[in-house]
């Protein structure tokens, strides 16, 4: 009878390395999931940031190209330069950054309607119509790098939500991410 006790206790103890191994496997697998899925949303957020590193590096082109037509958008001009040095001076979410740059976007549409109506030596200009371009372009970049960057962000959160993601991420204390503009 002591061998039949010691073969189940073996059986069992077995089955519990094996219990434990696939726990631990699915463990790691999902934490490696999660990362992973965090990295690839934090990378679509610098891509963000490239993008809008280069609309605020085309500012002051653009400032000192329309304060050579103009004397009547010096406020205009005013508010574009703070919003600029606003944003480069921002370390928050992606809220923040979101705020002040919706603010820069309405502020250079100001701009642009004003030169089209008011300027049109300076609309028609080539060097103007390239640094517009130039500036819808790298919107139009943001724009799309905005999609990709909640894509990635949504698909993190979703599997930080769902099982086994909400239990592996709460041990490891994985919080959600925010999505842009929200």
């Amino acid at each position: 009878m002591s061998m039949q006790r010691s073969q189940v206790v073996c059986f069992a103890v077995v089955g519990l390395v094996i219990v434990g191994l696939g726990f631990g496997a699915l463990t790691i697998t999902t934490y490696n999931g999660l990362v992973g899925s965090k990295l690839q949303a934090e990378n679509k957020w610098n891509a963000i940031q490239i993008q809008y590193e280069r609309k605020i590096e085309l500012i002051p082109q653009l400032v000192s190209l329309v304060e050579n037509y103009t004397e009547f958008e010096q406020e205009t001009l005013e508010l574009i330069t703070t919003l600029r040095t606003q944003w480069l001076n921002l370390n928050g979410s992606p809220n923040d950054q979101a705020n002040v740059s919706n603010e820069l976007n309405e502020a250079l549409s100001i701009l642009f309607v004003s030169i089209s109506e008011n300027y049109p030596t300076l609309y028609s200009s080539v060097l103007y119509q390239d640094l517009f371009d130039e500036i819808t372009g790298t919107e139009n970049r943001i724009t799309m790098a905005k999609l990709d960057y909640n894509d990635a962000v949504t698909a993190y959160n979703t599997a930080l939500a769902q099982f086994p993601g909400n239990i592996v991420g709460s041990m490891f204390g994985l919080q959600p991410m925010q999505l842009y503009g929200s």
